[in-house]
């Protein structure tokens, strides 16, 4: 969930406030405390803070500098636990990412040897440990190694040695990349920290360890390897606000743009893995958002003829002996880190199944673990909440659906006829209506939603968005669940959104109105206006389409709610943008 960030030149020294923004720009996985160690000639020297960066404004330049924004997983926020760590002489400085599982086995065994510890984090082990085996090792990188061997759990780590002008690295099951500029080399989390200086990047696989300074040395399993550069084709312009306050306003205005990129699909793949779906056992896996988004599409393949199984990617486990050759599963992931989802496709794999994967991260480990990818084509989304990426899996997701029964080019002209409302949603006119909705509801305790069918996802995510950044209590039900429970929860003007379809929308009506005789502040998303409503949202638009369509005004009213609250919508307290730990 953390980031970190190595820079490296032998000849150009970058200014220190340049690398703290490097740092910055991967705050959105974690901001709970932040920190950077450079080389001073043999001396080490690092800065840690508690809380999110604001302006950089460090004095002074550095040829080989490490850093690290935090998301608490072990330990609170406190100085002695934010990284870089110290090792007890000094001499090494070390950020990490990731979890390590036998850290307490690890740090009673140091102790024993005459090691202090002074943070409660799981990583402050690692810089001792390589200090341990530096004892009895000839190099820095035969210490690194032997502590690697030593590590179990999840790690990306980078680290610097006193006396050698390296940035040594290593990554297992957490995300780690180089950047590769004309004079210099970034180990990065994320290429988001470089893309505004280079767009050549070398994508680490499981195992890999190394270091970088005028030149990258790779190793695997003791063996040096050689790892491609591949091409980032994201625009450097979508990983900035430009004229928005926040990133999370500006996504949401994207996506007129996004849906119709993600659409651009190659016709062939799209017909190779319908036809493999028609013929297996289909497993859609995902968590949060994404798995949402599985839940808005499952209506379209069941009517095409279908029957996925959509599971939460923590819980896959319990399916595996189900899998088969015959099995294929359709994971989705954002970033492609996802843990839980790597995980399980990692297991759906070894039982022989098929993976096709819908991620917006090229080289990303989901990417490069499936058999098959549907890049998602949205750019870098850096709000923490999606938006953008949700409405472009249903967008594929729907399209894979319908190419059940049509044609690709068919099914794609059917969703870009639906651009035209995308472009009103998301647009300033339509948002005032929201922004005067979020004054309303700004001083609410809870908030529910219903809907029926493809609208129940939509009633899902919905709440999520609420919650997530407005920290209000939102909660998602189907319409036929409310009588049989959550109508306890329902007093005088308690908010309910409706998401109301355009046919066959006597039932949820007729929830909506069992809602408002309990004294509930009845809100409509819908194209026509009911009686019922105490405030309406007007969404045009086929009922087919509805979950890309209805959740966008609650994606900005979302926004809006944490405006008026004094939240910060890019960053929510206690989340960050990619959950690589379990």
């Amino acid at each position: 969930m953390c980031g970190i960030v190595g820079y490296s030149s032998t000849s150009n020294s970058i200014e220190l406030s340049k690398f703290v923004s490097m740092i910055k720009s991967l705050d959105y996985r974690g901001y709970d405390s932040w920190g950077f160690t450079f080389k001073d000639e043999d001396q080490l020297k690092t800065e840690r803070q508690l809380g999110k960066i604001e302006t950089p404004n460090q004095q002074g330049k550095a040829t080989f500098v490490i850093g690290h924004t935090r998301w608490a997983t072990h330990g609170k926020v406190t100085k002695d636990n934010t990284h870089p760590l110290t090792s007890n002489s000094n001499n090494i400085s070390l950020v990490h990412n990731g979890i390590i599982e036998n850290h307490q086995e690890l740090r009673n065994k140091l102790k024993d040897n005459g090691f202090n510890f002074y943070g409660e984090t799981d990583s402050e082990v690692i810089p001792n440990l390589i200090e341990f085996h530096l004892r009895t090792s000839e190099s820095v990188l035969e210490a690194f190694k032997k502590t690697l061997d030593e590590l179990k759990g999840t790690f990306a780590i980078t680290f610097l040695h006193d006396k050698s002008k390296k940035i040594f690295f290593a990554r297992r099951d957490s995300p780690l990349t180089i950047g590769v500029d004309k004079d210099s080399l970034i180990v990065s989390s994320d290429v988001t920290s470089f893309i505004d200086r280079t767009k050549k990047v070398i994508y680490l696989e499981d195992g890999d360890y190394g270091y970088v300074n005028s030149e990258i040395k790779i190793f695997n399993k003791e063996k040096e390897v050689h790892r491609e550069i591949s091409e980032i084709d994201w625009d450097v312009s979508k990983a900035k606000k430009g004229d928005f306050k926040h990133f999370m306003l500006k996504e949401i205005s994207e996506q007129v743009d996004t849906v119709k990129q993600a659409l651009i699909q190659d016709s062939k793949l799209i017909e190779k893995i319908t036809n493999e779906l028609k013929s297996s056992e289909v497993y859609i896996v995902a968590c949060g958002s994404s798995y949402n988004a599985a839940k808005a599409a499952e209506g379209e393949f069941l009517k095409n003829g279908l029957i996925p199984r959509i599971i939460h990617a923590h819980e896959f486990e319990q399916y595996e002996k189900f899998l088969s050759e015959k099995s294929t599963i359709i994971a989705i992931s954002q970033s492609g880190e996802t843990l839980d989802l790597i995980n399980a496709a990692k297991i759906a794999k070894s039982r022989g199944a098929k993976i096709n994967a819908i991620v917006n991260v090229q080289g990303s480990s989901l990417a490069r673990l499936s058999d098959k990818n549907i890049f998602m084509n949205v750019g870098p989304e850096i709000c923490v909440l999606s938006t953008k990426s949700y409405t472009a899996q249903v967008a594929i997701l729907m399209l894979l659906a319908s190419s059940l029964i049509k044609k690709p080019n068919e099914s794609k002209q059917e969703i870009e006829e639906i651009v035209r409302h995308i472009y009103y949603l998301t647009s300033e006119s339509a948002r005032k209506h929201t922004k005067e909705l979020s004054q309303i509801l700004r001083y609410s305790n809870h908030i529910f939603t219903i809907g029926r069918g493809r609208d129940y996802a939509t009633a899902m995510e919905a709440a999520l968005k609420i919650k997530e950044v407005s920290y209000i209590h939102a909660e998602g039900f189907a319409g036929g669940e409310i009588k049989h429970g959550p109508i306890a929860m329902i007093e005088h003007g308690t908010p309910c959104i409706v998401f109301v379809p355009n046919k066959n929308n006597q039932d949820i009506l007729s929830n909506a109105q069992e809602l408002k005789s309990r004294g509930a502040f009845v809100i409509g998303i819908s194209e026509k206006k009911d009686e019922t409503f105490d405030y309406w949202i007007k969404v045009r638009g086929p009922d087919k389409f509805s979950p890309i369509l209805r959740i966008i005004p609650i994606q900005a009213l979302s926004y809006y709610l944490a405006i008026m609250k004094g939240l910060d919508p890019d960053k929510p307290r206690n989340l960050a943008k990619s959950v690589t730990v379990k």
